[in-house]
This record gives structure tokens, sequence and C-alpha cells, in this order.
């Protein structure tokens, strides 16, 4: 059996005249686009400061080590280190 367009319409198994479409794609209007507040990078920037914070010792050994070193060898005994703590404790307290 055969058949025969109806009324101008063009034979079901006719495929060799498909119109071929092709689709450009524009990489513009197929991008995702994100964009991050400066509030939000601000506490992305904290997080990350308490994160530090929050791992580092209350205590730091080494510097009350340092400290008692150059106390035992009296390198704080000088009249250069007695005046600069002087002047500092006179500028905390106002004079």
């Amino acid at each position: 059996m055969e058949i025969r367009g109806l009324n101008g319409i063009n034979k079901i198994d006719n495929s060799n005249n498909l119109n071929r479409v092709s689709k450009k794609l524009d990489n513009k209007a197929n991008s995702d686009v994100i964009e991050i507040s400066e509030e939000a990078k601000q506490l992305a920037d904290l997080s990350k400061i308490k994160e530090i914070v929050n791992q580092t010792p209350d205590i730091r050994l080494d510097k009350i080590n340092e400290v008692k070193q150059k106390i035992e060898s009296g390198a704080y005994n000088s009249e250069e280190v007695i005046n600069t703590v002087a002047e500092r404790l006179m500028k905390i307290l106002g004079f």
C-alpha cells in the first residue's frame, strides 16, 4: 500500500526535505551569575577571623617563657626600660 499526500500534504515518509534547525548558543545568555554583597563578604571574613581566634590558645607559653628569661637575666633593669614603662603608665593614667 502506498500513502499519497492528502490535499497537498506530502507523504509521511518524505524525510529528505527536513529543515534542520541549529541553535546558536549565546554564552552570555546561558551563563549563571552570582553576586555576593559586601555585607556577606564581611561576614565571611569575620567568620574566618573568629575561627582563628578560637583556635589560638589564650596563654602563649612562648611569650611567658621569654619574659621570664628576660626578668632572670636582668634585661628589664635598665634605665631605658624603666623610663619607657613609666612614660606609658603616665600616659594611661592621663598625666
